[in-house]
């Protein structure tokens, strides 16, 4: 386990998931977020609960998308060198007016927050 890892990975899982590589039942699954995150909503995604918030916007092709990319999470970390079962926390958040990112935090309390798909 490398911990100095996660930042990178945690960035190209957000990444991927935010890019156009997220393609479901016909349209992008961030198209679909734009438009909930430009009415005002904050947007969170649980990713060792695969929960999604705001619930009351989830769509079937968004509660998909996030099962999909969820099931293939350990595996991506892996990748990096990176153990699942290390990291208490896992979420993509793009709060209202704000840049989107991922965020983490280890089994040393250490955080970890990393922005994706964003120009400064």
């Amino acid at each position: 386990m490398k911990y100095k890892n996660i930042y990178s990975a945690i960035h190209n899982f957000g990444h991927s998931f935010t890019s156009l590589m997220n393609y479901v039942d016909s349209d992008y699954v961030i198209d679909e977020l734009g438009k909930i995150h430009s009415k005002g909503y904050d947007i969170e995604v649980d990713w060792l609960t695969s929960k999604f918030s705001p619930t009351q916007m989830a769509t079937p092709r968004i509660n998909k998308s996030i099962g999909y990319w969820g099931d293939t999470l350990k595996k991506h970390l892996s990748s990096h060198n990176v153990q699942l079962e290390k990291l208490t926390t896992v979420k993509f958040i793009w709060p209202s007016g704000q840049r989107k990112y991922m965020y983490a935090t280890d089994d040393r309390g250490k955080e970890y927050k990393i922005y994706v798909n964003e120009i400064k």
